[in-house]
C-alpha cells in the first residue's frame, strides 16, 4: 500500500494529501518519511512561476542537499517539466510546483519525492496561489506542514 502525507498550510486552512513515490525514489522517500513531521517557511519564487520553495530548519547532523549539478535523489527533472502537485524534497528543503506554469528550464537540486493526489491539486493550487499573495502583498510568513498520515 502506498505511503500518505498530508500536506497542511495551517495559515490559510488547507490540507491536502499526497503519495510518496516509494518506487522512482525509494530512498529519498524514506528519509522523507523518516523526517515526518516537518514543518517549513514558504517562499514563493519571483520568477519562475508557479513554485515555491519551502525551508525546514536546519538538520542537527550535517546531510548533503544536493545541487543543480549534483541532485538528491535519483531522477533529476528540471522545473518547467514538472507536473502541478510534485514536491521535491533534498533534506533539508521542499520544492513545491503548485500549477501548470512554471517556466525555468533549471535542473531541480532534489528529486520528486511526493506527489499530491489528483483529486486535491484545485486545493493545493490555491494554497500555492495563496503563498504566492503573501510573499509578494502581505509578507507574512507562510508555513507548510507535512506529516505522516495513518491509514
Amino acid at each position: 500500500m502506498a505511503r500518505k502525507v498530508n500536506v497542511n498550510f495551517p495559515e490559510f486552512g488547507i490540507s491536502v494529501a499526497a503519495t510518496l513515490q516509494d518506487e522512482s525514489e525509494p530512498e529519498l522517500s524514506e528519509l522523507l518519511w523518516n523526517s515526518l513531521p516537518l514543518r517549513s517557511a514558504c517562499c514563493n519564487t519571483l520568477s519562475t512561476g508557479d513554485l515555491f520553495i519551502s525551508r525546514c530548519r536546519p538538520p542537527r547532523k550535517a546531510v548533503c542537499p544536493g545541487t543543480q549539478d549534483n541532485p538528491v535523489g535519483r531522477n533529476s527533472i528540471m522545473y518547467c517539466d514538472r507536473q502541478p502537485g510534485d514536491i521535491g524534497f533534498t533534506g533539508v528543503d521542499f520544492v513545491v510546483n503548485y500549477g501548470p506554469d512554471v517556466t525555468e528550464p533549471l535542473a531541480g537540486h532534489g528529486a520528486i519525492a511526493a506527489k499530491v493526489d489528483p483529486e486535491c491539486l484545485d486545493d493545493f493550487y490555491k494554497a500555492g496561489k495563496a503563498v504566492w499573495n503573501n510573499h509578494v502583498t502581505t509578507h507574512t510568513l507562510v508555513t507548510m506542514v507535512m506529516e505522516r498520515k495513518e491509514s
